[in-house]
Formats: structure tokens, C-alpha cells, sequence
């Protein structure tokens, strides 16, 4: 066993940025990422007729780390600017920012070089004198790494590492709540509507035109997502059902009928936003050789999980 071997679950931000970091640092790491591409809820959803950000719908920076990782993502043409119309012309928000062509184009640019193993779910670990065994959901093992760093949802790294650490108490009692997104194109365009908006209202929390995002086709694409209560009381519903309740909403928030629909889809995200983070910016148990890191550490944001897991591998890096 390599001591400076590390294996990291999950590629969303958290897990990319502590890859990074570690890999820079001269360790010897692989991610494993149970989707076929990397980025998390930075998602995109590809249809023929249509393209949806299902997931995080913008990212805004604050910290100068994360300024100058959008900024190389800029010069490469993976983020660009957003610059939505929004209701009653509002424009208190900030700067924000979207990969281009879609969200993932943020992640996927960050992940090039990182040795990553898509389509393998960790279903277990094991802990042994050699190291650190994983275990994915066909049965493979994953043999001998020094170090495990967990990069997934809170509710999801407690439960795997429930046996071989307290601190995965401290993790599981982070709560996170769920999303339903609808996704929809629609045969023609709405005009005259803005172009996303915050919802105070039960069922819709947030819609969006995706179109109106850089590097995206003309289609009127649309993504809704459910609040956190709806989908909380919804969570086992009908997809058709959730659907129907979040166009009915959005039609009221418009005023007016919606246009015939010629693509729609639904996900319902499990974990979707951190609602009390933790409050520390990751959990590292050095007599394990076990650690956390995500946005439910810091907070609901997309800067929030990269900070995270660039902290916990310059933690780890850390001379002793």
C-alpha cells in the first residue's frame, strides 16, 4: 500500500476540488463517481429536441480560489456571464454564472487529468490493515488506498461510513431536503415573461428559461423546481402528478395559459440543498483516515462544496 493513496467518492465540486489539490500535492488518488459524468447537481439533461440544467441553476464566487478556478473556466470557454430578465425588472442579484453549453461544462472542465471511474457506486468499505477496501455495486473491490474522503451528500456518506467512524453521527444529523424538477419545452415561446424568478408559493419555488442561458439552442426550454415542502409531502408521488402541479403554478404566476407542451421530463433530487450546514468547512478522522467534505459543510451554494473539498486535501497535505 502507497500511504499517500487516496481514493475520493464522488465528483461533484467537493470531490473534483480535493482531487485536485491532492493531486497537485503529488498523491496518488481515484474518484469514483456513480453517474456517467461528473458535476453533481451542476447536471445537464440532453434530449434531441431540448437541453435542461436540471440541477444547480446558477453559481455566483466570493472567495478569491474559486474566482480564479470560474476565471480559467472563462478563458476555456466552459462559463460564461447569465444575465436573465427578471420579474418587475429586478436585478439585485448579483453576479452570476452557468457552465456553457451546459452547467456540467463547469465540472467537466475542472475534472480534465483526474483519474475518475465512472458508473461505480460505493456500496461499502472496508477497513483493513492494508488500507482502505471499496466496494461497488457489482461486487468489484477497489483495493488498498490509504486515505477515503466521502464527497457525496450527507445522508449518503453517513451511511456508508456508519461503522468506522463517529463522526459519521455528526454528518447524518445535517439535514438536507429534497427537489422535484419538472423539466419542459413548450411549442412555442412565452413572451413577455421574465426569464427566471424565485416563487413564494407552496408548490413552485423557481422557474427558468433555459434558452435564456449563454451557449444554449432557442428552444423555449423550461426547468421548475418544486419547494422543499412539496417535495418533501410529494416525494414518493407520480411524476406525471408533480408535473402537472408545477405547470398549474407556473401558469398562475405568468397569468396566462401555458403553450402546448412538446418535451417535458421529471427528477426528483434526493438530497438537493443543505438546510443547516454543518458549519465547519469539512470532518476528518485522522485515526481512520476518513473524511467529509461538501457544500452541506459551508453552505447552499456551488462555491461552498468547491471550498470544501479544496480544504479538507490542503488539510490532508499538511506536513506532520
Amino acid at each position: 500500500m502507497n500511504p499517500a493513496s487516496a481514493a475520493v467518492i464522488g465528483a461533484g465540486l467537493a470531490g473534483i476540488a480535493c482531487a485536485r489539490r491532492l493531486s497537485g500535492a503529488g498523491w496518488h488518488l481515484r474518484v469514483f463517481e456513480r453517474q456517467r459524468a461528473s458535476g453533481g447537481r451542476l447536471a445537464t439533461r440532453r434530449f434531441e429536441a431540448a437541453v435542461f440544467d436540471h440541477g444547480a441553476q446558477y453559481f455566483s464566487a466570493r472567495d478569491s480560489s474559486f474566482l480564479a478556478a470560474i476565471e480559467d473556466a472563462r478563458l476555456a470557454g466552459a462559463v460564461a456571464r447569465w444575465r436573465p430578465r427578471w420579474p418587475d425588472g429586478d436585478q439585485e442579484h448579483g453576479e452570476l454564472w452557468v457552465g456553457s453549453p451546459g452547467m456540467n461544462a463547469l465540472p467537466r472542465f475542472l475534472a480534465e487529468g483526474l483519474d475518475i471511474e465512472y458508473g461505480a457506486r460505493i456500496t461499502r468499505l472496508e477497513r483493513h490493515r492494508n488500507g482502505w477496501t471499496l466496494i461497488d455495486e457489482r461486487g468489484a473491490a477497489h483495493a488498498d488506498f490509504g486515505l477515503v474522503v466521502l464527497a457525496l451528500p450527507a445522508p449518503e456518506a453517513a451511511a456508508l461510513a456508519a461503522s468506522h467512524t463517529p463522526l459519521a453521527d455528526r454528518v447524518n444529523a445535517v439535514p438536507m431536503s429534497p427537489c422535484w424538477a419538472a423539466m419542459v419545452a413548450f411549442a412555442h415561446p412565452i413572451p413577455d415573461v421574465p426569464d427566471a424568478g424565485f416563487c413564494a408559493d407552496s408548490v413552485l419555488a423557481w422557474f427558468s428559461r433555459n434558452g435564456s442561458k449563454p451557449g444554449r439552442d432557442a428552444m423555449d426550454a423550461w426547468v421548475l423546481h418544486a419547494s422543499p415542502e412539496y417535495s418533501r409531502r410529494e416525494f414518493d408521488a407520480p411524476p406525471g402528478r408533480v408535473q402537472d402541479a408545477l405547470l398549474t403554478r407556473l401558469a398562475a404566476e405568468f397569468g396566462r395559459t401555458l403553450p402546448a407542451i412538446q418535451l417535458s421530463d421529471t427528477h426528483l433530487w434526493r438530497h438537493a440543498r443543505v438546510e443547516a450546514p454543518l458549519g465547519e468547512p469539512f470532518l476528518l478522522d485522522e485515526s481512520a483516515n476518513i473524511g467529509f467534505c461538501g457544500d452541506w459543510c459551508l453552505d447552499a451554494r456551488a462555491e461552498a462544496a468547491f471550498l470544501s473539498g479544496d480544504a479538507i486535501a490542503t488539510e490532508i497535505s499538511r506536513p506532520r
